[in-house]
């Protein structure tokens, strides 16, 4: 069984109305984050992401401009509880 299928998976609701507040596009999300345009859109629709890079994400954004909640806060675990 690949590891990879274990992981937990997490989405950010917030996620697209954080972006569009600063970015008029993924593309322009993309150069300022530093991040690959296919990330910023799997974040953008939901798309369950692994917890490393959605923090990463949640952090770049934070340290250009000021989000009101911490990058731990604005995740949701897709897992079954």
């Amino acid at each position: 069984m690949s590891k990879k299928r274990d992981r937990a998976w997490f989405v950010c609701p917030q996620w697209p109305e954080l972006v569009s507040r600063y970015y008029p596009d993924d593309g322009a999300a993309a150069r300022a984050l530093h991040a690959d345009v296919k990330v910023l859109a799997r974040l953008r629709q939901q798309t369950p992401v692994a917890k490393a890079t959605l923090l990463r994400m949640l952090r770049r954004l934070g340290g250009q401009h000021r989000i009101d909640a911490a990058a731990h806060e604005l995740i949701n675990d897709t897992r079954p509880h």
